[in-house]
């Protein structure tokens, strides 16, 4: 079965860009701001996610926080995708597994999920 990954990010055009950009072999799930992909995260329980920065409702900061104060998702990686590149530490600090810049290499951006759903 495909791994599921998580994208959270408020513009439509740059969830369809990570999904190209990782390609067809994973199933996908789409939040488009915090709350939503708090609860589907939750529900789901996906393999890996992947969230922006600046989202309505709640922040990208805040749901790194929240899924790793969830016993059921601490452990599950979390790539922070965000043109506020001076927020990495910020996102670090919160618990993120990576963090890569808008805008972003496709092949990049790639290769660190495929390093962060290695077994």
């Amino acid at each position: 079965m495909a791994q599921t990954i998580l994208i959270c990010d408020d513009e439509t055009p740059l969830r369809e860009l990570v999904r190209v950009s990782l390609g067809s072999g994973y199933r996908y799930l789409e939040a488009h701001d915090g709350a939503v992909a708090v609860a589907l995260a939750r529900e789901e329980q996906p393999d890996l996610v992947v969230v922006d920065l600046m989202l309505p409702v709640v922040s990208g900061l805040d749901v790194v926080e929240e899924l790793r104060a969830d016993p059921a998702l601490a452990s599950v990686p979390v790539l922070v995708v965000s043109a506020w590149s001076q927020s990495r530490e910020a996102a670090l600090v919160a618990g993120a597994d990576r963090f890569v810049s808008k805008p972003f290499d496709p092949a990049e951006l790639a290769a660190i999920v495929e390093e962060l759903l290695e077994p």
